[in-house]
């Protein structure tokens, strides 16, 4: 049975934080991948280019090695693993792996807050420590989005788990209840 690419790139992350763990070097590397994802942004041809099999391997790692000076050697490492195995297609998804596991070692989480109306920065870091401290966590990020459907209150999701304070999700309790009782 094949690996699909999403948990390759979940291994593949897990390897790199356990890897750069052992090392001691989890923020040095956390701090690379950053930078990495940033210029990845900037250049996305450059995953494509190393990507190519028209290219040769020799040509792509003489590419790869220009980028990586300034980078610390478990970064090095680990990007010519990807590149040696033909694996480099899952970079960005192995950086997305690494920084969830990187975030929960650092008691932080990210997340979304779904409204009716625009929340202020104010309000967000507000929920987010409400969040994080019922949680036990450090920190919880929150990105707003805005959704006029919902009626009001709003609808909370960190990682795997919702909260749903919508009206609408209550008057679609209520309708339920309603129906029941018939």
């Amino acid at each position: 049975m094949a690996i699909s690419n999403e948990e390759q790139a979940i291994r593949y992350g897990q390897a790199l934080f356990a890897y750069a763990q052992d090392a001691d070097k989890l923020a040095l590397v956390q701090q690379d991948l950053t930078e990495l994802q940033q210029a990845l942004g900037a250049n996305p041809k450059f995953v494509a280019i190393l990507t190519n099999p028209v290219l040769a391997l020799g040509q792509k790692q003489t590419m790869l090695k220009a980028v990586e000076a300034g980078l610390a050697p478990e970064t090095q490492n680990f990007l010519d693993l990807l590149l040696d195995y033909g694996r480099f297609n899952l970079l960005l998804s192995v950086i997305a792996a690494f920084n969830r596991l990187f975030d929960q070692a650092e008691g932080r989480a990210s997340g979304r807050v779904t409204s009716a109306v625009a929340l202020s920065q104010a309000q967000l870091t507000e929920l987010g420590a409400s969040y994080a401290k019922k949680n036990g966590l450090k920190q919880v990020l929150l990105e707003n989005d805005v959704d006029p459907d919902i009626i009001g209150g709003v609808v909370l999701q960190v990682d795997d788990y919702v909260i749903d304070g919508s009206i609408k999700h209550k008057l679609m309790k209520i309708r339920r209840q309603l129906m029941e009782n018939k």
